[in-house]
C-alpha cells in the first residue's frame, strides 16, 4: 500500500513527544503499572491493545467479557506501514496489559511506542509474524493471511490471558477453541481449492502469497510483486516477463491489491483481462463491516471461481 494516498491520523512530532506522554501518564498513574503485573481481579477487565483490527478481532473472541479491546488501525484506507500514531494512541498503549502487532517492520510505529514506555518490560507483548510463526525481518510480512496464522495466535492469547487472570483460563482456552471452530469453513475453503501441482500465477505484490502457498498456486513474478511492495519502480524486464507471461498465457490467474495502483499495475489488469486472464482482487486491509471469516471467504470465492471450482 506504499503508493496509495491515504487519511492518516494527526501527525505527532517524534518519540521524545511519546516519551513525555509516557511520563505524564506514569506521573498520575503509578499504581496502574503496578496493576498491570499483578493478577487482573476477578470485576475488572483486562485492557488489551491491538495494532490491526483483524487480530482484535481474535482478542475479543478469546477473552469475551473478562477484556477490553482496542484496535489502532481499524480504518480500511489508513497505511499500517505509514501510520503517525497520536499521544492518545500513546496512552492507550501505555495502559495496556496485552499488546498485540504484527511485527517484522510492518507496523514498526509499535516498536517505537513500546520502547517509549517504561511500563512496557510489565506488559504481555505478542508480535504476531515474530512470535507466533517464527518470521523475521525481510519475511514477507502478511501473515495473516497465512490460514494457520488466526487459530495459533489465539492458542497464544488464551495463553497470555490466562497468566493475567488464572481464574479465567478454562474460559479463555475454552474461547479459543469455539474460535478455532469457526473457522472451519475457511481452512475447508483452502483445502477444496488446493490444487493437486504447482499453478502458476502473477500477483501486484506480496499480499495473497501466504494464502497462494496454502492451496499450492506458484507465484511466477516475485521480483516485479516484490518491487511494487516495497514501492520502487520494477525493473523493465520483470515488466516484460509479466506482460509475456498473461499474453501467453501461461498464468492462471492474476492477483491484484487493489488499495495499490499504479500506472503499471493498472495497465497489467486491463492486460490480463483483454488477454482472458482472470483477475482476482484483493485487499491488505480489513474491508467495513466484514469479520476475518467473511473478508477471506470473499477472496477465495473470487479465485474459485478464476480457476473453475464451484463453491
Amino acid at each position: 500500500m506504499k503508493n496509495k494516498v491515504i487519511r492518516k491520523f494527526p501527525l505527532i512530532t517524534g518519540i521524545a513527544v511519546l516519551s513525555s506522554v509516557f511520563l505524564l501518564s506514569a506521573c498520575g498513574a503509578t499504581s496502574n503499572t503496578a496493576n498491570s503485573t499483578s493478577k487482573t481481579s476477578s470485576t475488572s477487565k483486562i485492557k488489551i491493545v491491538a495494532a490491526e483490527n483483524f487480530y482484535g478481532e481474535v482478542a475479543k473472541a478469546v477473552g469475551g467479557d473478562r477484556v477490553d479491546v482496542t484496535n489502532i488501525l481499524d480504518n480500511p484506507n489508513t497505511d499500517p506501514h505509514d501510520f503517525e500514531p497520536t499521544p492518545d494512541v500513546a496512552r492507550t498503549v501505555s495502559n495496556a496489559q496485552l499488546i498485540v502487532y504484527n511485527g517484522v517492520g510492518y507496523d514498526a510505529w509499535m516498536d517505537k511506542l513500546i520502547s517509549a514506555d517504561s511500563s512496557s518490560k510489565s506488559k504481555s507483548i505478542t508480535k504476531v509474524a515474530d512470535d507466533v510463526l517464527g518470521k523475521k525481518e525481510g519475511d514477507n510480512e502478511h501473515v495473516w493471511y497465512n490460514p494457520d496464522t488466526m487459530p495459533k495466535l489465539a492458542n497464544k492469547i488464551a495463553d497470555d490471558l490466562a497468566k493475567l487472570d488464572p481464574s479465567q483460563a478454562e474460559t479463555f482456552h475454552k474461547n479459543a477453541q469455539t474460535f478455532i471452530a469457526s473457522l472451519a469453513p475457511l481452512q475447508e475453503k483452502v483445502q477444496k481449492l488446493k490444487q493437486t501441482s504447482g499453478v502458476k500465477i502473477d500477483v501486484s505484490e506480496p499480499v495473497f502469497d501466504y494464502m497462494a502457498s496454502a492451496i499450492n498456486l506458484s507465484v511466477n513474478d516475485a521480483k516485479f510483486s516484490k518491487a511494487i511492495d516495497e514501492g520502487t519502480d520494477p525493473s523493465a524486464a520483470d515488466v516484460a516477463q509479466l506482460q509475456s507471461d498473461i499474453k501467453g498465457r501461461n498464468v492462471k490467474v492474476f492477483v491484484y491489491n487493489r488499495q495499490n495502483s499504479s500506472p503499471t499495475v493498472d495497465n497489467l489488469v486491463k492486460l490480463a483481462k483483454s488477454s482472458g486472464i482472470p483477475v482476482v482482487e484483493v485487499t491488505e486491509t480489513e474491508p467495513k463491516g466484514k469479520t476475518y471469516l467473511q473478508w477471506m471467504n470473499d477472496q477465495l470465492d473470487q479465485l474459485a471461481k478464476a480457476l473453475g471450482i464451484s463453491k
